[in-house]
């Protein structure tokens, strides 16, 4: 079936078809599979769909994909905790890094040959069912490393580089740079949901598992054109300066349609 008649006989986009192409588009074939009951409601009967056993599972995801107004809006939770900050400092962390996983992730898909506006919507929540965030704040002029293992029992760290200004970077420059790596940060979360560590932990591909160290084999950053957030570039064959990495970086669309693979869906006519 292509994707430009990927249709019902009444010339809708249904959910088992935009199933089917989400599936194959990231390479989750439904062979180990689960049949999903939909229904009934204002858009049908009871009705058995077949989706990967992996699929829609997370429990910090919620897609709401409207197939008349071809918007899917994603609320993704995160449950941001404050520690030792103070307010003023917890207020300002979590407004940044909402704001950079909102930025970064957002973007358009294409599904079953559908093009699709997609907003996610970072939201907090205190619960055990949310991506743990410990917000944190890097006083001195090294360079306080972020990490989220994406591990039951280990919280993701968001380091904010306030240390940098000593150093004469503006205090713009360093809020930016925090909103970049909260939503590449974030992306470990989908990546681990959906293909383990060999695809967060390697950077889908570009870096080596354990050691988190840059392969040899991997291409600089690229000359022009967007920087694929989740990946890691050989910066001694091309590098980027953070301006470039902030104007150029975005969620590429597979790595959006990891998103709503790993989440809740919720479909609208």
């Amino acid at each position: 079936m292509e994707a430009a008649v990927a249709k019902d006989k009444n010339n809708n986009l249904t959910l088992k078809i935009f199933e089917e192409y989400l599936h194959k588009d990231i390479d989750k074939p439904t062979v180990n599979f689960r049949m999903r009951t939909v229904g009934p409601s204002r858009q049908g009967p009871i009705r058995k769909i077949k989706v990967h056993n992996g699929a829609h599972g997370a429990t910090w995801a919620k897609s709401i994909i409207n197939s008349s107004l071809r918007t899917i809006s994603i609320n993704v939770f995160l449950n941001f905790k404050k520690n030792n900050l103070r307010d003023g400092d917890y207020k300002k962390l979590k407004g940044l890094a909402v704001d950079g996983i909102k930025k970064y992730w957002s973007n358009s898909i294409t599904v079953a040959g559908v093009r699709f506006n997609v907003i996610v919507n970072p939201l907090h929540k205190n619960s055990a069912d949310a991506i743990p965030v410990d917000l944190e704040i890097e006083e001195t002029p090294d360079y306080g490393r972020s990490s989220n293992p994406s591990i039951l029992g280990i919280d993701a760290s968001f380091k904010y580089q306030k240390g940098s200004r000593k150093a004469g970077i503006p205090e713009e420059m360093i809020n930016e740079e925090f909103k970049l790596v909260s939503a590449h940060e974030f992306g470990h979360s989908i990546l681990m949901y959906v293909g383990g560590i060999s695809l967060s932990w390697g950077h889908k591909g570009s870096s080596n598992t354990l050691l988190q160290s840059v392969k040899s084999s991997t291409p600089g950053y690229p000359k022009k054109g967007k920087i694929d957030l989740m990946r890691y570039y050989n910066e001694t064959k091309n590098n980027a300066d953070m301006k470039q990495r902030i104007t150029n970086s975005i969620a590429f669309e597979i790595d959006i349609k990891r998103l709503i693979w790993s989440s809740e869906i919720v479909w609208k006519k």
